[in-house]
């Protein structure tokens, strides 16, 4: 079978999967998470009798690995059991689990909109970590459902061997120029950055702005790794939009890259919760603790990414990035885009 055939129809099933699994949502009951007075507990000595945690992350292995390791580290009395899944395979995963009674995960971590959809539908357990006064108001949900671990920051990528220092934009308008016709890559999954540009610039200049780039013939792909790779491979002078996580690592390794965030800064939340009736909460707990806490934030700004407790020193400060609210509807802006570019 044919390469190209056989990627089109693992996306196939991939789509059918995930229909199946939202159709089903709808009869899932809400599940209340069980509720635990934590007032007096010793989380350590409960997270001891529990010995493990179960972990579903979107982060890359690599990442991943890095940041339990460093947890367990110090909580050597605490195994993790890791599992690194797509966006998409955790919105699956969850709702089948539960629907068929067998809680497995503990803690997952995943964008921002999936977050959303799982606290929507009753999947999260409330648990208000101590180390959230560490983070401003809209990276983290009021009623205490989640708290935010990075924030990806839509940002400019471009070939440092094809764009010159004078020519790297200092604002998106900057993309217009004649001479980056066709020489642009577009990644096609960061639907959301409609909204920001939109915020940036008003509704309707925003939709002629991203008018006007689609003229400029921008090459699409699906994915911002990809988009990144090619960019360092020269088959592009720029990519837009491209999150700054996905940027910063390949610029690390040494490939002719560099990026650029372009204010006001947007981006798109990656949270952390505690999922309802979890088989083990008290570890839970304490590795949710960990990674929201300095010594884990710090983890996440030398693994490339934008952490999102206050006080960090990262190329972008948290203090400057508008987070793009979870809750919007993202079916919108992924139909604009997909009409705006025909992608």
């Amino acid at each position: 079978m044919p390469y190209h055939r056989t990627v089109k129809n693992r996306k196939y099933i991939l789509a059918v999967i995930l229909i199946i699994s939202f159709m089903f949502v709808r009869e899932l009951p809400v599940l209340a998470a069980v509720p635990r007075d934590l007032s007096g507990v010793d989380l350590e000595r409960e997270a001891r009798k529990e010995g493990k945690l179960v972990f579903y992350t979107s982060f890359t292995m690599t990442e991943a690995v890095a940041i339990v390791e460093s947890f367990q580290k110090k909580y050597p009395f605490i195994k993790v059991e890791l599992y690194r899944l797509s966006n998409e395979q955790i919105l699956a995963r969850i709702p089948a689990e539960q629907r068929a009674g067998r809680n497995t995960a503990d803690v997952i971590q995943l964008k921002g909109d999936g977050i959303s959809f799982f606290k929507k539908n009753g999947m999260l357990s409330r648990y208000a970590s101590p180390e959230r006064k560490f983070y401003a108001d809209g990276f983290k949900d009021k009623e205490g459902y989640w708290t935010d671990t990075f924030t990806s920051v839509y940002s400019v990528v471009y070939n440092t061997r094809l764009v010159s220092p004078h020519d790297v934009p200092a604002t998106y308008k900057d993309l217009l120029r004649p001479q980056w016709k066709g020489k642009i890559g577009f990644n096609s999954n960061n639907h959301m950055w409609a909204e920001a540009v939109m915020q940036i610039m008003g509704k309707e200049e925003g939709i002629k702005y991203l008018e006007a780039l689609s003229r400029q013939k921008p090459i699409a792909r699906s994915g911002g790794t990809i988009t990144v790779m090619l960019t360092a491979a020269g088959e592009y002078a720029f990519a837009v939009p491209v999150n700054d996580s996905q940027a910063e690592p390949v610029k690390i390794k040494g490939a002719p890259i560099d990026w650029v965030g372009l204010k006001p800064y947007y981006g798109d939340l990656h949270p952390i919760s505690l999922v309802a009736n979890a088989p083990h909460p008290y570890a839970a707990q304490i590795f949710i603790d960990y990674f929201l806490s300095q010594e884990g934030q710090s983890m996440v700004m030398k693994l490339g990414k934008t952490p999102s407790r206050k006080g960090l020193k990262s190329k972008i400060r948290v203090e400057e990035i508008n987070a793009i609210d979870p809750t919007l509807d993202g079916e919108y802006y992924k139909k604009l885009m997909k009409q705006i570019f025909r992608s």
